[in-house]
């Protein structure tokens, strides 16, 4: 595709030879990787957003091509010019053009398994060993992929795209637009048990699981059904893979969780959180309303609206890089309270430390 006809498809200009043919995109991180001396490969485009990346990529002057905004466009032999205050929605509608994802073929019959009273929109697209229970609802253009399997009861919403051996367990309900990765099992049981003179009983989880619109689940996530009523996701959320949701969760909207973070049963995240990867948050906690919750993090109480969160169990940030840079001089601190403590003939029990 030529240069001109990207720009035109983006809503940029060109700087430069806009009869360049370019085949795709390549990333300015991996230039270097396995040779520091590589240059850009030609009849490709990279993308510059910023000073900061040109000054950690210099070598992307030699570029054939390059995406970028107004005040950077003369470093570059040609270009296709942004507005400055998005480059990242047209680099995002550039990578649209280039993907490459082959359209959903239904399957023969006989190769699925569909109840009877199941309802299907003719439009919908159940491919090869997909299986769908009794009274399941599968939406307008909705897509199911190879050995998912949708429940009895389920619905799911128009446009939503199911990918392989993802599992819809029974009375759960998928909104509008959504993306469910391969091997995300939603609506298990809770981790609900009582213990009893020496007998373990298991709590029917009798709830389900709703999710909103717009909202994409990773590879491997696991959403947990509520003991009783609903737990819940909200629209335009973002699990990345191996998230785990706790029965009776309430997960608010345009939430995004990082890879292995869990949530313990009726955690509250209401709108807008950000929680990193190999976090923790403990049961009936709430963070609130735009809290951020920096990866490597153990969330055992509220958080306030907006805060910043880290550490073990966790702070706001200011406070724990406080206390994580005084502990570099806590063995000096130590040895000199022992000095103290022996000027003044204080005998410290043992394994007693110095307060």
């Amino acid at each position: 595709m030529k240069l001109t006809e990207l720009a035109e498809k983006i809503g940029g200009t060109v700087a430069g030879d806009g009869s360049l043919e370019i085949r795709g995109l390549r990333d300015l991180e991996l230039i270097r990787l396995h040779d520091k001396s590589a240059l850009p490969q030609k009849g490709f485009i990279y993308f510059v957003e910023s000073k900061k990346v040109l000054n950690e990529h210099p070598e992307s002057r030699e570029a054939e091509a390059i995406l970028t905004i107004p005040a950077l466009a003369g470093n570059f032999k040609n270009a296709i010019v942004v507005d400055a205050a998005a480059p990242r929605i047209a680099f995002i509608q550039l990578l649209e053009l280039f993907e490459s994802v082959p359209a959903p073929v239904p399957a023969r019959a006989g190769s699925f398994f569909v109840a009877e009273t199941a309802k299907v929109d003719p439009t919908a697209i159940i491919m090869h060993g997909a299986v769908i229970l009794d009274h399941a609802e599968i939406g307008p253009r909705a897509v199911i992929h190879p050995n998912a399997v949708i429940e009895q009861q389920v619905k799911i919403g128009s446009d939503t795209v199911i990918h392989p051996n993802v599992v819809i367990k029974h009375a759960c309900v998928i909104g509008d637009h959504c993306i469910i990765h391969s091997a995300t099992v939603i609506g298990a049981d809770g981790f609900g048990f009582y213990d009893k003179d020496g007998v373990r009983y298991k709590i029917p989880q009798i709830g389900n699981v709703i999710v909103g619109n717009f909202v994409e689940m990773g590879a491997g996530v696991t959403v947990d059904r509520a003991t009783i009523e609903s737990t819940t996701v909200g629209d335009y959320t973002k699990f990345d893979d191996k998230v785990h949701i706790g029965h009776n969760c309430q997960v608010g909207r345009y939430v995004y969780i990082a890879g292995h973070t869990a949530l313990a049963g009726s955690v509250t995240l209401e709108d807008n959180v950000i929680i990193g990867g190999l976090c923790a948050v403990n049961n009936k906690v709430t963070v609130a309303k735009g809290t951020l919750v920096m990866g490597f993090t153990g969330v055992a109480s509220d958080t306030e609206p907006g805060g910043i969160y880290f550490g073990i169990p966790c702070r706001p940030v200011r406070e724990m890089h406080k206390i994580n840079n005084s502990l570099q001089f806590l063995p000096e601190l130590l040895k000199r309270v022992s000095e103290l403590e022996a000027k003044l003939g204080i005998e410290r029990k043992a394994g007693a430390s110095a307060e």
